[in-house]
Formats: structure tokens, C-alpha cells, sequence
């Protein structure tokens, strides 16, 4: 079993389908609350036909869904910035995909860390812990090389961390409906000014 969709078009379509469904009863019920039943009926597909494709069944659909999550947050935060008119603004583009890319995919916080699957339960989420892992460090890296080239007053590393701990802090709570969604959007604007107040000059972005 490989985290990638299969190259057979049939499997690759219940593959597919499999991933999708569980990315909306994970969110909406949970992990532990979403069943192999429930998997099956909200992707239209047998429950033996689950098990052919995941052969742990729902941890290895769980780290199947997390590793399609981690590629596609690569790409969304590794597309060239072409409007970025200075390194500055390229920093504060990067941010904002960031959170664009949370905003857009709820489940990616606490998926990506495989939060809810001992990765003791399937080979195929140990693997896809480490090749998280990996993605998630190459990306950190990425966007602490563009502060560097916008002239960071601070290490650039922490400063990436701590932006991203803010971020992701910001959306914890929201999620947990413990602030709404314009004491949210403030809070992500306290944390990109922050962030760009290391940065270049000192102007807002």
C-alpha cells in the first residue's frame, strides 16, 4: 500500500472517492465518530473495496488523507509570487497563502499532525508522519529563505515559527468557536504585521 492514488484508473477513482468522503465526515463527525460504514455510503463504494485500497482501513485512509493534504499545501505554498513587487511583499505573499490555505482546509491542522492515529496502527502512517514531516520542514525553510531576502532584523527560522504558531493558535480557537471570525481575522492581521515588522522597512504592507 503507497500514500499516492493508485495508477489503475478504477482503483484510483475509488482511492479517490474514499479520501474525499473522509475529508468531509472527519471534519463534520471526527475521526473516532466516523465509521468504515460511513466511509463506504458517503463515497458510494463497498466496504471490501475500502479494505483493498487501505488495507488498515480507516488509519491507513487517515494517513492517505493527510499526505494529499501536505502535497497539496506544498503547492499552494510553493507557486511562484509573481506580483510580489520587493522581497517584502514576496514575505507577506507567502503569508497570506499560508493562511488562505487553513482558511480553505480546516481539517489540515490537526491532521497534518496526525493527531488522531497511533501511528502504531498502520506502517502507512508511520510513513506518511515522516514524509510530513519532511514537506513541513522544506516549507519553513522556503519561507524563511524569503524573509532572508527581505532583510530580517531577527533569525529567520524563529521568525517563520512563530508566525505560523500564531497563525495556527488563531485558527485553534476559532475552530473551537472560542473567538468568531472578525475577532479571527484580526488576530491574523496582528500577526502578519508583526511578522513584517521584522522586515524590510517598517511600513505596513
Amino acid at each position: 500500500m503507497t500514500l499516492e492514488a493508485p495508477t489503475d484508473r478504477r482503483k484510483r477513482r475509488t482511492h479517490t472517492a474514499v479520501l474525499d468522503a473522509a475529508q468531509v465526515l472527519f471534519l463534520r463527525e471526527g475521526y473516532r465518530g466516523t465509521t468504515i460504514d460511513m466511509l463506504a455510503a458517503e463515497a458510494d463504494v463497498a466496504v471490501s473495496s475500502i479494505y483493498a485500497n487501505f488495507r488498515e482501513g480507516k488509519a491507513d485512509v487517515y494517513a492517505a488523507l493527510a499526505w494529499r493534504i501536505a502535497t497539496r499545501h506544498a503547492e499552494a505554498m510553493s507557486a511562484p509570487t509573481g506580483d510580489a513587487s520587493s522581497p517584502r511583499d514576496e514575505v507577506a505573499a507567502v503569508y497570506d497563502r499560508y493562511v488562505r490555505f487553513h482558511r480553505d482546509n480546516p481539517l489540515a491542522l490537526r491532521i497534518l499532525a496526525l493527531t488522531d492515529v497511533d501511528i502504531s496502527e498502520s506502517e502507512l502512517a508511520a510513513k506518511a508522519k515522516t514524509r510530513i514531516d519532511g514537506v513541513l520542514g522544506e516549507l519553513v525553510e522556503s519561507f524563511a529563505a524569503a524573509v532572508r531576502r527581505g532583510g530580517s532584523d531577527v533569525e529567520a527560522r524563529a521568525l517563520v515559527m512563530v508566525s505560523w504558531a500564531a497563525v495556527n493558535g488563531a485558527y485553534s480557537l476559532y475552530q473551537r468557536r472560542m473567538v468568531d471570525r472578525s475577532t479571527l481575522d484580526v488576530m491574523l492581521g496582528i500577526a502578519r504585521a508583526d511578522l513584517l515588522s521584522h522586515v524590510g522597512g517598517r511600513d505596513e504592507a
